[in-house]
């Protein structure tokens, strides 16, 4: 055997990170349906109420052993520096904001959120009026934002303000951070995690101290069905306010026109006939969409009459056009009375516009609603099996109510097309340019017919793959999330609906962005990645939100997580799916941080095949003619050479590897100094008997590579890995590459 030095750097014993610290040198959270501890791992107390208790390390070899301190309130006054090192294992994280671009943001504060908002602050108004304040208000009243918008103008420049996302199984004290001039809010909303208890206030008393000492804040957004009525002592450290009154939804439109540079479109919202559309009684989140309804019946105005009508400065009364006058007022009406007519008594004929629908027509109406615009026959086709659904279901299976000479008594499909507002080209290419009033069917039909929610859901799910377009997700996505309840997502991963992965993940995608029900869907894809059926899906969904330009750091935690548990899930469907997301991941720094994340993990726990594997492997398709690797950047805590060796010695993920160290070579063979690193830093992982037919398989595919015109480089690999005495023992069989 010829020299097996090896420029894979060798690690002592005391160099090996602890398996409780992270990437950055933090410990992980405690294992949680949400949380991104590595799988089958625990935590010692995951379960107190208490604070963790800080520990002061030792200088190594030089002290004694490291003293616990079980109140760190007291200990505080002593050792405030401490606190920043020794709790930040276990607790919440998330993403630090712009103070700048928060302020940007726009914001009515008015009525009682002005009231709300001069309550929350000291006698003076310069600062909040405790370090620990909790909001309390109906789900969609847009607290966080108030909340948000008190941190950054009544905080010190020099202030931190982060967003944490909740991710515990129930409310902890001992898992909030506390670090010097930070200000921390958290929005608890979720019905089964987010529960606020009377020890957890009790708790959160002393960390307001704590916080008080640290110059740091902490807002607590609580809705008001998770509060409880709960009781806080005037002279405690915490400071409860009620927003019981959303911001006034006029206000709240017309700040957001101005934010996206349209404040012309201000006075055509003032010019909206009051008969017609009303905004009162919309919570922010409708008002922040009616704003957007705004803005797209603009865009689809000029796009439908080929006009520029520049909206970037205020218009006059007398400027305004008719035709977007009317569009807007459209855009804006909840369309309620018309629906009411159109989904009234049903009768046979259609008398006029003003009479119901009957059963063909309101089919034909919510099929409108779904595609908006689309060829005729595509259209009546999505009516029919809707209808042929509803008949099924209502006549317990015995086939579909209406015949072919019932329906042909009837009107044309171009009549039944305009009658339910929608147009008709010259090619039959049906146009419904509505999305409010699209919108409104939609919602209408799910509210008022509970009945219909199963059909609809059924309908909207059962099209091929190209109905896996925007308009369906975002349908679906309105209607199953519409009432922050995740019930009806969850129906739509079971079994009984055989949704299609391509659908059901963009879905997906939606609803864990989505600010209510979020971390509720996180909470569900983390059980789905242990279920044969759904464990492809919810790569899928992690895959295309790390895919996200804007991903959140946290967001990106949530679906390594869940990458990390399909792929160690045992599914011989979902480790490969894994690998190709990994795969992605390792073209650019941020995802190649968290493969190295998974390695040390998967090295630590001695896992076989699983979401380690995976993400070495995919590091290994890092391009460079010098595979990174092999490069000094690569960080101690991966042993390269031992993962080779691993993965080499497994059959089931020999081929993987076989084939990426062939690119290697492939890649490195037109550079003869690269081809020599790789060479010398493989030949020692190759040596040894539990490897030695994937070595032979290895020099097999590389019987085609040529080393700078020259060497071959299966010959250059057998020449140095086979010792001379034995070769005519073992030969090199290139027939069967």
């Amino acid at each position: 055997m010829s020299d097996d030095r090896s420029p894979f750097s060798r690690r002592s014993p005391d160099e090996l990170d602890s398996p409780s610290t992270g990437a950055d040198g933090t410990a992980p959270h405690p294992p949680a349906p949400t949380s991104s501890a590595p799988e089958g791992t625990e935590t010692v107390g995951a379960d107190r109420a208490a604070p963790a208790a800080f520990v002061v390390p030792p200088v190594p070899d030089t002290g004694p052993a490291p003293i616990t301190v079980n109140r760190p309130e007291f200990f505080v006054n002593h050792a405030d520096k401490i606190i920043n090192e020794t709790r930040k294992p276990g607790i919440l994280e998330g993403s630090t904001l712009s103070r700048h671009r928060i302020k940007q943001e726009p914001i009515a504060r008015e009525g009682q959120w002005a009231e709300t908002w001069q309550q929350a602050l000291d006698p003076a108004g310069l600062h909040p009026r405790k370090h620990v304040l909790i909001i309390v208000a109906p789900r969609s009243y847009g607290s966080t934002t108030l909340a948000l918008h008190l941190l950054a103008e009544h905080t010190g420049e020099e202030t931190d303000i982060v967003k944490l996302d909740a991710d515990w199984k129930t409310p902890k004290v001992g898992w909030l951070p506390a670090e010097e001039r930070h200000a921390y809010q958290v929005d608890l909303k979720d019905p089964e995690h987010d529960r606020i208890t009377a020890d957890f206030l009790t708790m959160l008393e002393a960390h307001a101290g704590l916080l008080e000492k640290l110059g740091s804040y902490l807002v607590l957004n609580v809705a008001k069905d998770l509060w409880a009525d709960q009781y806080v002592p005037a002279q405690s450290g915490i400071h409860v306010v009620h927003l019981n009154e959303p911001p006034p939804a006029q206000s709240v439109v017309e700040a957001r026109l101005r934010a996206r540079k349209a404040p012309g479109l201000v006075v055509y919202l003032h010019s909206v006939d009051k008969t017609k559309a009303s905004l009162n009684r919309l919570d922010a989140v409708e008002a922040v969409r009616t704003a957007d309804s705004i803005m797209l019946a603009w865009q689809e105005h000029e796009r439908l009459t080929d006009s520029s009508l520049p909206m970037d400065v205020p218009s006059s009364w007398s400027a305004l056009d008719a035709g977007l006058a009317e569009r807007i007022t459209s855009a804006l009406s909840d369309w309620r009375d018309k629906l009411d007519i159109l989904f009234g008594e049903t009768v046979s004929v259609l008398e006029g516009k003003n009479k119901s629908l009957p059963l063909e027509d309101r089919c034909l109406l919510l099929a409108l609603a779904v595609r908006q615009s689309a060829p005729m026959p595509e259209v009546a086709k999505a009516a029919r099996d809707l209808q042929q659904i509803i008949s099924v279901d209502a006549a317990g299976g015995s086939g579909f109510a209406s015949t072919a000479s019932a329906a042909f008594a009837g009107r044309g499909l171009r009549r039944r097309v305009v009658d339910a507002g929608a147009g008709v080209g010259s090619h039959d290419e049906v146009v419904f340019d509505q999305p409010g009033y699209a919108r409104a069917v939609l919602t209408y039909v799910w509210d008022n017919y509970e009945v219909m929610r199963e059909p609809l859901l059924k309908w909207l799910t059962s099209g091929d793959g190209s109905e896996a377009n925007e308009h369906v997700v975002d349908a679906i996505a309105a209607l199953t999330l519409r009432h922050g309840n995740i019930g009806h997502l969850v129906q739509l991963g079971s079994p009984t609906y055989p949704v299609k992965k391509e659908l059901l993940s963009a879905l997906l995608v939606q609803a864990v962005q989505d600010e209510h029900v979020g971390r509720q869907v996180w909470s569900v894809l983390y059980g789905w990645a242990s279920v044969k059926e759904r464990a492809t899906t919810v790569v899928a969904t992690c895959r295309q939100v790390l895919s996200t330009p804007d991903v959140t750091s946290s967001q990106a935690k949530m679906a390594m997580v869940r990458l990390r548990r399909a792929a160690n899930s045992g599914h011989e469907s979902a480790w490969p799916e894994a690998l190709k997301a990994f795969t992605e991941q390792a073209q650019h720094p941020a995802g190649m941080a968290r493969l190295i994340t998974e390695v040390r993990t998967w090295q630590q726990s001695g896992r076989s095949r699983g979401a380690g594997t995976a993400a070495f492997l995919a590091l290994m398709s890092v391009p460079g003619t010098t595979p990174w690797l092999l490069t000094d950047e690569v960080p101690s805590e991966v042993n390269a050479k031992r993962a080779l060796q691993d993965l080499l010695g497994d059959i089931d993920t020999a081929p993987d590897a076989i084939n990426r160290l062939t690119t290697w070579v492939r890649e490195s063979a037109t550079d003869p100094d690269a081809y020599a690193r790789v060479r010398d830093g493989l030949l020692p992982v190759l040596r040894g008997q539990k490897i030695f037919k994937a070595s032979v398989s290895l020099m097999q595919a590389l019987e085609h590579v040529s080393v700078d015109g020259e060497t071959n480089a299966a010959n250059d690999f057998w020449d140095r890995l086979v010792d001379p005495r034995v070769r005519t023992v073992f030969q090199l069989n290139r027939d069967s590459a």
